[in-house]
């Protein structure tokens, strides 16, 4: 437990923990410190001076960025003499930097306005012209620097360096005409940029996506998770209207801590979606309306001729997968509606039982040793490759890549780490043994398609347990939500294999439902293929363009940043899917059609009122 010391803040006594961070304690008082360098996750600099404070014993004023709380500690942020001082480093701060609030995409979040509302001085004495700049300057993928407007804090120089692992900006120049640059004029790729105009705290770095679309008070912020991989990192999605403009990071430090990576932030939010609903009339698709072709996919689930069945993937919700799980009875039908294999659901329920999975990342830094089977983390969960490089740097722990596929360039903190050009499965079986009987505390993390290719199992989940030292697993899956999949197939009773039935040419009418063809089956030709072999398909899978031209009604479905419900991580921690509610309570949602289907018993046949030609 921290301990508990008491000092006085601006007159008052407080208590607090031992070592906290002067501007976090700040924070919770209700009396900020202003500041522009310092971020608690990127760490102390002490370069801007905004933060200067009295501290009693001490002659001069001291940056408060670098005091963390001790017992009997005097601080004083709001004498005479930190006020002229904050009123000084404003007005320097001013002197060169352009008055384009307006047209300056920061405007209305940015602490310089604020600070300087509250703190700067009411008239500039500046009487020459301003240092002239670049401005629009693309740096990298998606970062655009407006040099001119940059304050000089060294948050993206120290971001780059010391939490991405990647030293690719710096200072140039002196004095007035100091300036951040990239080395060589070499872009920013780190694949963690998108951060950088989260942290900047003036209009310095924007993303190309977001520049001039919006303004803060024009939308509507959001609490959501990412679903751009199995890690849900927490994320704020923002909603201008019926449209999401950007999605920034979130603070959880079980997952991702204050950062997202570029691929989520940018490729997540613009995933596919359906955007209208399509019925076939006449050998032709036509467009309808959504509740015209919700009636018509269920005339066809109720249609007699063949067992009707249901298919649901890794794109959907829990509660969309226990829509459909609840569906696939009350069609009369006993065939699994999960696109699940069985080796791999045997060795989930086998997993579940297990005392030896990671609960999260913030205690990566505890293990001597971290394995990493059949994939790359950088290049399919970039912020647990984020993490585990770092914990890489902060201590002697050995990272051992092991994949037959393509390795990420190596940053700063990921050159360390061995890299093993081999199949995991090989791997194992040889040399592999005696890395597994090694001493020490070991994190072993795998993709889950060895799971598929029998290469882990749950003999070897019982055989890594069983080795001395400490041993912990982490699955990392593909889909969005593999894992709630699996959660729901397992308390699932039983089911005849789909697959053979469609093959069989026993399925009349097919319903697919948040199927995403990369993640859900093993083998893509194979099942797409039998799919075809069902009479009549509803399709409500982005991802499952091949099939889209052949169904008989194809069910408008919205993106998976717009969905709203709750999906399972890969430590199994339960997240939250949020759309923004106004918007999301004028729209039916995506499981709403079938609700008439799951009101009523089961039956072989079920009477669906209205009719429609089709």
């Amino acid at each position: 437990m921290p301990e508990t010391i008491r000092m006085t803040f601006n007159g008052r006594e407080v208590e607090t923990e031992a070592g906290k961070p002067l501007i976090e304690l700040s924070r919770e008082l209700g009396d900020e410190i202003p500041h522009f360098c310092y971020h608690p996750g990127i760490g102390v600099d002490g370069n801007c001076r905004m933060c200067l404070v009295e501290m009693k014993g001490v002659p001069k004023l001291v940056a408060g960025c670098t005091l963390s709380a001790a017992a009997d500690m005097e601080i004083v942020t709001n004498s005479k003499k930190v006020r002229g001082a904050r009123e000084g480093v404003l007005e320097f701060i001013l002197v060169n930097h352009p008055l384009d609030c307006p047209i300056c995409d920061k405007g209305g979040e940015c602490p310089l306005q604020d600070y300087t509302r509250l703190h700067g001085p009411a008239h500039s004495r500046m009487g020459d012209d301003k240092n002239l700049s670049f401005k629009h300057r693309a740096i990298g993928e998606h970062i655009v620097f407006d040099d001119e407007r940059c304050i000089r804090c060294s948050r993206c120089v120290r971001f780059q360096r010391d939490v991405a692992g990647r030293e690719e900006l710096g200072f140039r120049q002196r004095g007035d005409h100091i300036s951040i640059d990239l080395f060589e004029n070499r872009p920013l790729t780190s694949g963690f940029t998108g951060n950088l105009a989260d942290i900047c705290p003036v209009g310095a770095l924007t993303t190309r996506e977001f520049r001039f679309r919006a303004r803060p008070w024009e939308m509507r912020r959001v609490a959501t998770a990412c679903g751009g991989c199995s890690l849900h990192c927490a994320a704020f999605a923002w909603w201008k209207e019926d449209e999401i403009l950007r999605l920034t990071a979130d603070v959880d430090h079980r997952i991702n801590d204050w950062w997202l990576c570029d691929r989520g932030r940018f490729a997540y939010p613009v995933e596919d979606a359906v955007a209208g609903s399509l019925v076939r009339r006449q050998g032709e698709q036509v467009p309808v309306s959504f509740a015209e072709a919700a009636t018509r996919a269920r005339e066809l689930l109720s249609a007699s001729d063949r067992q009707a069945a249901v298919l649901v993937g890794s794109r959907a919700t829990n509660e969309e997968i226990a829509h459909a799980a609840a569906l696939q009875p009350r069609l009369g039908s006993e065939l699994s509606p999960f696109a699940v294999a069985a080796e791999e659901l045997e060795f989930f329920v086998a997993q579940s039982t297990s005392t030896d999975a990671l609960a999260d990342l913030a205690t990566l830094g505890e293990f001597d040793r971290v394995l990493v089977l059949g994939t790359d983390p950088e290049l399919t969960h970039p912020l647990f490759a984020l993490r585990l490089g770092q914990a890489t740097e902060k201590s002697a722990m050995k990272v051992t890549l092991v994949e037959d596929g393509d390795f990420a360039p190596r940053g700063d903190f990921t050159r360390r780490w061995e890299l093993v050009q081999s199949d995991p499965a090989a791997w194992l079986a040889g040399s592999g043994q005696d890395y597994l009987a090694g001493a020490g505390r070991l994190l072993v993390v795998f993709h889950e398609h060895l799971v598929r290719a029998g290469a882990v199992d749950a003999a070897t989940l019982a055989a890594w347990s069983a080795r001395t030292g400490g041993t912990k697993i982490l699955p990392l899956y593909a889909g969005m939500n593999r894992r709630g999949l699996l959660a729901e197939a397992s308390r699932y009773a039983g089911g005849a294999s789909l697959l053979a039935a469609l093959e069989a040419g026993e399925v009349g009418t097919l319903l697919l439902f948040g199927v995403d063809p990369e993640v859900d089956f093993a083998d893509g030709e194979h099942w797409q293929s039998a799919l075809r072999c069902a009479a009549r398909l509803i399709v409500q899978s982005p991802r499952l363009e091949s099939l889209h031209a052949s169904a008989e009604v194809l069910l408008s479905r919205r993106r998976a940043v717009d969905l709203a419900g709750h999906v399972i991580n890969s430590f199994g921690l339960e997240r939250t899917l949020t759309s923004w509610a106004p918007v999301a309570g004028e729209r039916a949602g995506d499981t709403d059609w079938f609700e008439p289907l799951l009101s009523v018993e089961p039956s072989p046949s079920l009477e669906v009122a209205g009719s429609h030609e089709g």
